[in-house]
């Protein structure tokens, strides 16, 4: 027991250590190479996650009644905030590459990064008001991909493809919850950079000593602000009263739904072209033909809708109430095709659509002779098209999610401070035959709520 209260208590702190160091993983999906790079595989909380990225119409007395977690993709849910709550994760990821067309060949890598980190408070308890801040990566790149193929000379003509970067956001919400509506808004700053170079050497040519290396650079960083609007709300369906107490059964409908409007990030560019001697570690350039800095432009992103239906049967005792079980449904949806531009140029891209299904069960979350009836139990699926389209055939992406809640017992009865472990595993496909490429992707994630009351008056008789 002693052990697991210190691997408890280190876990924030192994979570600060990833957002703060750089992470240098071994990351390759030539995927990132258009856009804005590979998605975050459901960029959202641990609890979502392992509900198939079900999150819109995720309420906050699903959490059950062990603390909770920051639902941040919908800001209407801080209104329910109750507890202040730390929340972080940490995603393991392991992706396996696939070319399907001649010459085919396989490739893996594996990596941890992290996946948030964000902060909920209780503004104003009987107001229902509520606030949340945090920062998380949304899309990355990082690629390096080696291609050799013969010009008309005779000559073998060798292509170095490499690619780093990614966007991110820091954000703030507030939210205002009544008894059976809450509207919240996320804004904040979504930045990133990406860097796209090309090495070409030639090989296999007689005179080839003869012949430098040459590179195409392009270095670009791009900012903006943006802005996020959520609704979420409930009503009960059907009530069973269990005697003259307080004690019941009521059966509730939840909805949410989000968007967000066009966003134009401001960007800078800088573009090299030289020759020389290069590779992924050194650079020695000897002649520059195009050097360019500071180009100005803009950084074109769609806006995002969502909207979410849930299920979900409440159960009173008079210890509290609790969710023991949930069935959720959402869909979202991003015009990338039409609406993407990266500095007035267009990419190979889709507009995105993703349909997602969640459950959640706990079987009695105050049955506490017996633990695991007050862990909280979670399956899911998601499947639609991806907003990368690589070779014009469009990207399907599917994967099953499964995960657990885990309540951490208190070691002091008198304690306000609750411990939750949410972990999440997902094991899914980017692609599929008619593809020339696919990725078989297993993410693991694991999520630590550390939830707290704070500035409560001190009473005494």
């Amino acid at each position: 027991m002693l052990f697991a209260k210190k691997i408890i208590r280190l876990t924030p702190f192994l979570g600060l250590v990833c957002f703060i160091t750089p992470t240098k993983a071994q990351i390759n999906s030539p995927f990132s190479r258009y856009g804005l790079g590979t998605a975050i595989v459901n960029s959202q909380n641990t609890t979502s996650q392992a509900l198939g990225g079900f999150s819109t119409a995720y309420t906050s007395s699903m959490n059950g009644s062990f603390g909770q977690s920051v639902n941040f993709n919908n800001p209407a849910s801080y209104g329910s905030i109750y507890m202040t709550t730390f929340d972080l994760g940490l995603n393991f990821n392991n992706n396996t590459l696939i070319k399907l067309s001649s010459p085919t060949g396989k490739e893996k890598s594996t990596y941890l990064i992290p996946n948030y980190i964000v902060v909920g408070l209780p503004m104003d308890k009987n107001k229902k008001t509520g606030m949340a801040f945090g920062l998380r990566p949304v899309t990355q790149i990082n690629y390096a991909v080696n291609e050799s193929k013969k010009i008309s000379s005779g000559d073998t003509v060798f292509n170095n493809y490499i690619g780093q970067g990614g966007l991110n956001q820091a954000f703030v919400g507030f939210g205002k919850a009544w008894k059976y509506f809450s509207i919240g808004a996320n804004t904040g700053y979504n930045f990133g950079r990406r860097k796209i170079e090309n090495i070409k050497s030639f090989k296999n040519s007689t005179d080839s000593n003869y012949f430098y290396q040459s590179t195409s650079n392009t270095s670009t960083v791009f900012s903006g602000a943006f802005f996020q609007l959520g609704v979420q709300g409930e009503f009960p369906i059907h009530k069973i009263q269990k005697g003259t107490g307080v004690q019941k059964t009521e059966y509730t409908l939840s909805y949410g739904a989000t968007g967000t409007i066009d966003q134009t990030m401001k960007g800078k560019q800088d573009r090299v072209h030289s020759t020389g001697n290069f590779s992924t570690t050194t650079s020695t350039p000897l002649d520059t033909a195009i050097s360019l800095q500071n180009i100005k432009g803009n950084v074109v992103i769609p806006a995002m809708y969502t909207l979410g239906l849930a299920l979900h049967k409440k159960e009173f005792e008079t210890r509290g109430s609790y969710d023991q079980w949930v069935l959720g449904i959402e869909f979202n949806s991003a015009a990338w095709q039409d609406k993407y531009s990266f500095f007035g140029q267009k990419d190979i891209l889709s507009n995105s659509w993703m349909f997602r299904v969640g459950a959640q069960y706990c079987p009695n979350a105050f049955n506490y002779e017996s633990y695991w009836s007050t862990v909280t139990y979670r399956a899911g699926f998601y499947t639609g098209r991806d907003y990368l389209n690589i070779d014009n055939k469009g990207l399907k992406i599917s994967a099953l999610t499964m995960g657990l809640g885990l309540p951490i017992r208190k070691y002091r009865s008198y304690d306000l401070q609750y411990t939750l472990l949410n972990l999440a595993l997902q094991v899914g496909q980017r692609g599929s035959g008619v593809n020339d490429y696919k990725e078989n992707f297993v993410q693991f994630t694991l999520g630590y709520s550390l939830s707290d009351v704070w500035f409560n008056k001190r009473k005494y008789d």
